[in-house]
């Protein structure tokens, strides 16, 4: 059954995006009286049936739960990688395996200073599309690493970096609170960041004696949240 992240119109109705009708109507030729599965991106997974068709627009009724999503509670403060792939793989896998927000974070030895987010939140939806997720992770604009630590920040706070000194193992990592891990760019968070991110309580977090590349350490991590949360 093909999945689309969808519109609310009300109670008993949704209806899905431009792109999205057009390719519901004329690639996958779908028609009234299809059953198709749908998600309004809040954890809600259902199974639907189009109603009313156009040009432009694919409206479904008849909303039957499938099954709930639990809420994820990772969220990842990461900085963009030079290439671009590697990072749009990172955006893509992350919806696959499920967590909340992704920040991309701009630092003093990034070599990316520049993302494109509606680019990442197409890339985001078709990953949220794909594996029939409920939720859809929030992807915020880039700002400086000085600037994103003025936000309300959650309590579990953690940053995976080469820095020597105590480190909390992934083992650790509270599955059952709400987490935000901080993953800085090719050449690792500078000492100076450093600095600034244990003014605000962040502990260091163990990935294992290997250097991993920014993406892979973020995938590392979520991969590990996400087993974590089945086992509560």
């Amino acid at each position: 059954m093909n999945h689309f992240f969808a519109q609310k119109i009300d109670e008993k109705l949704g209806q899905l995006g431009e792109q999205d009708s057009k390719h519901a109507l004329k690639v996958l030729r779908l028609k009234v009286g299809s059953s198709i599965s749908v998600s309004f991106g809040d954890g809600l997974i259902y199974q639907a049936e189009i109603c009313n068709v156009s040009k432009k627009n694919v409206v479904f009724s008849n909303l039957v739960l499938l099954r709930k999503q639990a809420m994820p509670k990772l969220e990842i403060a990461i900085a963009p990688t030079k290439s671009n792939d590697r990072f749009e793989w990172f955006l893509e896998k992350a919806v696959e395996l499920g967590i909340a927000a992704i920040h991309p974070i701009i630092c003093e030895r990034s070599e990316r200073k520049v993302y494109k987010t509606d680019r990442g939140l197409r890339i985001m939806e078709a990953a949220f599309k794909q594996s029939h997720k409920g939720y859809m992770p929030s992807l915020s604009d880039p700002v400086n690493l000085g600037q994103f630590l003025k936000r309300d920040l959650v309590q579990q706070r953690l940053v995976a970096s080469l820095n020597e000194g105590p480190k909390k193992s992934l083992h650790h990592l509270k599955a059952d609170e709400s987490c935000l891990v901080f993953i800085g760019p090719e050449g690792d968070f500078s000492a100076k960041e450093i600095k600034l991110l244990q003014g605000f309580d962040v502990d260091h977090l163990d990935l294992g004696p290997e250097v991993l590349r920014t993406e892979t350490a973020a995938l590392h991590i979520a991969s590990t949240f996400a087993y974590k949360c089945q086992s509560l």
